[in-house]
């Protein structure tokens, strides 16, 4: 994220409002981008449930990891901005997509594949078969 140095200047300057109005340009900036690369992933997922394009999946999977890297380090910023001058009002908004992604990313590429395999050999259940399964284990 190219603006964080100046999130570190205006932090310096001790001006509240330049500080969080800068941070919520920043969040909404970050918020477009997200859901600018879900749209490419979307558009470049290939429309057969078997097929698997791993170039493409690893390519989409390091804009995830490039963003997530960039918004940990605005969302490190984020926090010292609450911390010095109070809340800033889309940071949890921001900090949810960044989970949500971390949670994906948590998902290895090689793992994708083979879930797309074993769903295509037939090695998979139904949402009724794993609730049936989750009832057995509570009771």
């Amino acid at each position: 994220m190219v603006a964080l140095p100046l999130v570190d200047i205006v932090m310096s300057s001790e001006h509240a409002d330049r500080s969080v109005d800068l941070a919520k340009r920043l969040i909404e900036s970050a918020t477009q981008e997200i859901h600018q690369i879900e749209n490419y992933d979307k558009a470049l997922s290939p429309r057969d449930i078997n097929a698997f394009d791993r170039q493409t999946a690893a390519l989409i999977r390091g804009l995830y990891e490039r963003w997530a890297q960039d918004v940990q380090s605005l969302l490190d910023r984020i926090a010292e901005i609450e911390r010095r001058f109070g809340r800033v009002s889309s940071a949890e908004a921001l900090r949810d997509l960044h989970g949500r992604t971390m949670a994906m990313l948590s998902i290895s590429v090689d793992d994708m594949e083979a879930s797309r395999r074993d769903f295509a050999e037939g090695r998979s259940l139904t949402l009724q078969e794993v609730r049936r399964e989750l009832r057995l284990e509570i009771k």
